[in-house]
């Protein structure tokens, strides 16, 4: 289990300014638990998050509500992809009886 990444910790591993980390957060892209900036605590799943949200606005240049959607798209795609894995598996594993 990884260690919570406070805001200034995110910020540096993920290479972006804290203004643009507080956008995330505004738009619901990431919610760290916490009353605010300096007591905010991050997981793994905000740090990829938070990532992918940095990539998508450097180069796609979208609007939050766009990469917020696009996000949710890509995570869709996975769970949809984990699932075929898994039918595939069982799949196999009922031809070969």
């Amino acid at each position: 289990m990884s260690v919570p990444l406070g805001m200034q910790e995110l910020c540096q591993t993920v290479a972006i300014p804290a203004a643009l980390l507080i956008e995330i957060v505004e738009h619901g892209i990431i919610d760290p638990p916490g009353r605010g900036p300096d007591s905010w605590e991050f997981d793994q799943h905000a740090l990829i998050t938070c990532r992918r949200a940095a990539r998508l606005q450097r180069e796609l240049e979208l609007e939050w509500s766009g990469i917020a959607l696009a996000l949710q798209l890509l995570d869709d795609l996975e769970q949809v992809r984990r699932e075929n894995r898994q039918l595939k598996s069982q799949l196999g594993r009922f031809l070969s009886e």
